[in-house]
């Protein structure tokens, strides 16, 4: 019987040997898309080097591009402030859990980053590189095996791991960590990333690296202008009148005294001699520099999904409350929610849980009270109605639970007291 059971479990065990792994482990003669690949799959720990732009490289960009550093923040400060409101949701029973690992590991990540902060470090790295990578150690002591923490890995930190040829890739390493790298496990990380279509590549798709032109006009832009303000210059240049017979100063020097000295400042100056002034102001190239460090910008804001607007702050009202609200509606719910599903993922609760953000709690989202209540007044609601939408309680009248229509309202072609129910037409 002990022989039936042993063997029973080293089939199953053999069985399970055999499976394919994906991407982590195990291709064997069995998928035929990863055996094809297997020789680039090697590329995976040089990637960084054939980069274009490397992802050191993409660092210094964040940090020394006012306009990428500026945009991706704002976004990344939307994704932060909305972290407190992922719910974790049952997906059969429909429940909301307070109470449950996934939240609380949420809402204390590790002991030096609060949920905000934690949100904003995560999409900082996904805006910024392509993809964020999670690094989730196991306890030890009592809660020895569970997952206590999460870690942003800096993306600039990132380098791949290959193993062997059952196990293409063992993990990731933290460079910078001297010479005895440990090698973090997948099963003790997740990465959230945009698709990259090199499928030898274990980093996502940096929406810089894609910008990375836009983003030398904008630098070479600035450091022109920069130049130029710089070296400075005169700001007009002054030449007598071809067919002017006055007296001059005796040189150009003296009349450039004579016009900028401390004691004219402020006064009026009059010459013995009718002058032109010749205004300098940039040329053509430098306002050719100027429109394009412009429409680098809209690039990258284009890029990134921000509406322009809230770079440049220069809208209206409404058009910035609509602006503001685009920037949670396109950038900080999905990014939140996807951070959401790839947390699920990595724990193998995809199948029985949701965590998505609550909506309801975002107030740039919600309806301006007098909006509703111009809304329900158009509809000739009733003051329950109204009522009800503000939170407070009905009134038991009975004439609160009617239409509350203005007299001399038209209803077709006639016009009704809806108090009297009769007709206000002239010889009705």
């Amino acid at each position: 019987m002990r022989a039936t059971t042993l063997n029973a479990l080293e089939s199953k065990i053999a069985g399970l040997e055999t499976q394919v792994k994906g991407y982590y482990e195990n291709i064997g003669d069995f998928n035929e898309y990863f055996r094809s690949i297997d020789a680039l799959l090697q590329g995976f720990s040089v990637r960084d080097n054939y980069l274009e732009v490397s992802r050191v490289n993409i660092q210094r960009c964040y940090e020394g591009c006012a306009p990428a550093y500026g945009i991706i923040n704002k976004i990344a400060k939307a994704v932060g402030d909305i972290f407190p409101y992922l719910e974790l949701q049952d997906i059969k029973t429909g429940e909301y859990l307070e109470s449950h690992p996934i939240m609380e590991l949420l809402f204390r990540p590790n002991d030096r980053y609060n949920t905000v902060r934690f949100g904003r470090a995560w999409a900082t790295n996904y805006l910024a590189y392509g993809d964020c990578f999670v690094y989730s150690p196991k306890a030890i002591g009592k809660d020895l095996g569970k997952h206590a923490e999460l870690y942003v890995i800096p993306g600039h930190r990132i380098e791949g791991k290959r193993g062997g040829y059952d196990h293409p890739f063992e993990g990731i390493v933290v460079k910078g960590g001297g010479k005895d790298k440990k090698v973090i496990k997948p099963e003790d990380y997740f990465q959230s990333f945009n698709y990259n279509l090199d499928d030898t590549s274990i980093f996502g798709t940096s929406p810089l690296e894609v910008a990375a032109l836009y983003l030398s006009i904008i630098d070479r832009g600035m450091r022109r202008q920069d130049q130029t303000l710089k070296n400075g210059g005169p700001s007009a240049i002054i030449t007598p009148k071809p067919d002017n017979l006055g007296v001059l100063p005796k040189s150009a020097n003296d009349l450039t005294r004579e016009l900028n000295g401390e004691e004219v400042k402020g006064q009026i100056k009059a010459l013995r001699t009718a002058i032109e002034l010749h205004e300098l102001g940039s040329n053509t190239v430098d306002l050719g520099i100027l429109s394009s460090h412009k429409e680098a910008i809209n690039a990258l804001c284009f890029i990134y999904d921000l509406p322009v607007d809230l770079y440049y702050g220069q809208a209206k009202y409404e058009n910035a409350k609509e602006a503001k609200k685009s920037l949670y509606e396109t950038n900080a719910i999905p990014l939140a929610n996807e951070f959401g599903a790839d947390l699920l993922n990595f724990f193998g609760l995809a199948d029985q849980f949701t965590l998505r953000v609550n909506t309801d709690r975002i107030d740039v989202l919600k309806e301006d009270p007098s909006d509703v209540l111009d809304n329900l007044a158009k509809m000739h609601a009733t003051l329950n109605e109204m009522r009800e939408a503000y939170g407070y309680e009905p009134r038991t009248e009975e004439w609160a639970d009617q239409p509350m229509i203005p007299m001399g309202t038209m209803f077709g072609n006639e016009a009704f007291d809806i108090n009297e129910g009769e007709s206000l037409e002239p010889g009705a």
